[in-house]
């Protein structure tokens, strides 16, 4: 006896645990303000767009290399990743 495609489809979903829809929560790189001192924690994907259209980049302390950018509350682009 076959079963109904539609159950088939749902049992492979539910058993399959690498396919959770959006996947993990977006990463927060804390970034401090060399300038002024503010700090803020910025999304993924902020940082990936940022990473296109920047040309100055600084290197967090796990290595990864991610874009320098302007600082929302004095201006200057002087905003560095402070992990």
């Amino acid at each position: 006896m076959q079963k109904k495609p539609s159950e088939n489809v749902k049992a492979e979903w539910l058993d399959d645990e690498d396919d959770v829809p959006f996947g993990d929560p977006p990463r927060m790189y804390n970034y401090k303000c060399k300038n002024c001192g503010f700090m803020s924690d910025i999304n993924e994907a902020h940082i990936d767009v940022a990473y296109a259209w920047t040309k100055k980049r600084t290197t967090c302390q796990d290595g990864e290399v991610v874009p320098v950018l302007e600082c929302p509350d004095c201006g200057k682009i002087a905003f560095v990743c402070a992990d």
